[in-house]
């Protein structure tokens, strides 16, 4: 049976987990990251800031979790004057699998990048947010995120609301995944591997010692969506970098044409 290894944090990995293993992939879960939201939050009063403001902008598929599932703890609904600015394929899909769930959200206006690579700077591209001067633009974020961009929002005139909603921190990798690497580097066993990060390409190639089991791990094909990310995996070693476009079903071609 075909494996992957799946390494993004265990709130964006359901519905992939979900669709290769329908698809007869045998996976291998190693959460190298965790997202936690802030405890702090007064999810209430955000909401309250949010009615005032046109957009708020979730640079991240994390961040729609992080968002949408505290507002359904609370029991919160999405003011339906705030419009949602998303950063691509991935994030669109994240957010309407919450439609159904919390209350106002399937109707609100979006705003995403239009042109490749789907990231914060090709959202800022849009012509929505082009000239913002005394707009209130709100952005749900993780307090160690880029800064560039926030700063390119207050250049335009945005009055700017900025809220730290979640944290992302580093996961080791477990001894039975070591365990699994080793197996599979002495039997000669291919499999492919999907990061989100360079961060967390870094960090699965260091976590095994120099040799053998690193470099058969190295040589394995890994699969991520930004040409940023590309370029950094390439440059941590890894041999067969495969970008595709965001979302499972491109993950799932990706494998079929350049894995097995």
């Amino acid at each position: 049976m075909r494996s992957v290894v799946l390494t993004q944090p265990a709130l964006r990995s359901q519905a992939l987990i979900a669709r290769l293993s329908e698809q007869g992939y045998l996976v291998q879960h190693w959460p190298l990251t965790q997202l936690d939201p802030v405890p702090d939050v007064d999810w209430l009063a955000l909401t309250r800031t949010l009615q005032r403001c046109r957009w708020a902008l979730l640079p991240s598929p994390g961040a729609i979790e992080i968002v949408m599932g505290a507002l359904e703890a609370h029991r919160l609904a999405w003011p339906s004057s705030c419009g949602i600015g998303l950063i691509g394929p991935g994030s669109r899909a994240a957010l309407e699998a919450w439609q159904g769930r919390v209350p106002g959200l399937a109707t609100v206006p979006r705003l995403e990048p239009q042109r490749e690579p789907f990231d914060a700077e090709a959202l800022l591209s849009h012509p929505e947010l082009s000239a913002l001067q005394d707009v209130t633009v709100a952005v749900l974020r993780r307090d160690e995120g880029q800064q560039a961009w926030l700063q390119t929002l207050r250049q335009r005139g945005a009055v700017l609301q900025v809220f730290n909603v979640y944290t992302m921190s580093p996961q080791p990798l477990s001894a039975e995944a070591r365990q699994w690497v080793a197996a599979r580097a002495t039997a000669h066993e291919g499999y492919a591997i999907s990061v989100a990060s360079a961060q967390t390409g870094k960090a699965l190639a260091q976590a095994i010692p120099a040799g053998p089991e690193r470099d058969w791990l190295l040589a394995q094909p890994v699969l991520t969506q930004h040409p940023r990310i590309a370029r950094s995996l390439s440059e941590y070693g890894w041999q067969r970098v495969l970008q595709h476009a965001p979302g499972v079903e491109p993950i799932l071609r990706a494998l079929e044409s350049g894995c097995f």
